[in-house]
């Protein structure tokens, strides 16, 4: 398979990252994810372990956006340092109080979740994080197709 190739005889393919131990993956491994007319494999890049997945038994498939906001400390002394040599006392003052509230930042992780029924007839899942941002959202799209499930084209967004 080329990089930018689908696996051969699949519609679409693409690389996700596992974030669960799941289908004989473990957290973080690549998985290639290959979606054909009839069933869906799952193939792990590092120990090449696969599973199979027939499109019957696919409940629900969500693509969307989880955020996450980090909170960052500000250097007070760096701060300081750089009013003080900037503004004299007085900007050292007022560079340490700027210092004292956190920063934050948000980091968006693209998740991609597909939801079945297991061959024991319990709910399962399996969770992926879309590294990548190259095809993610198409093989979520192609997947619901495949599946009948009614189109949605809004992304979610999940705020931790």
């Amino acid at each position: 398979m080329g990089f930018f190739k689908s696996k051969k005889g699949s519609i679409i393919s693409d690389y996700f990252q596992s974030t669960q131990k799941q289908a004989g993956l473990t957290i973080g491994e690549m998985c290639d994810v290959a979606i054909f007319d009839d069933h869906i494999e799952l193939e792990g890049t590092i120990h090449k372990n696969k599973a199979r997945l027939s499109l019957e038994q696919i409940t629900d498939v969500y693509y969307g956006v989880e955020t996450e906001i980090i909170q960052k400390s500000k250097s007070v002394i760096g701060r300081a340092v750089t009013g003080g040599l900037l503004l004299g006392g007085m900007g050292a003052v007022v560079g340490a109080a700027s210092g004292v509230s956190p920063k934050q930042k948000k980091k968006h992780h693209f998740i991609f979740i597909i939801s079945y029924t297991s061959s024991d007839g319990s709910d399962q899942f399996l969770q992926f994080e879309d590294t990548r941002l190259y095809k993610g959202a198409k093989v979520a799209k192609t997947l619901k197709e495949q599946c009948n499930f009614p189109k949605n084209e809004n992304v979610g967004e999940l705020i931790l």
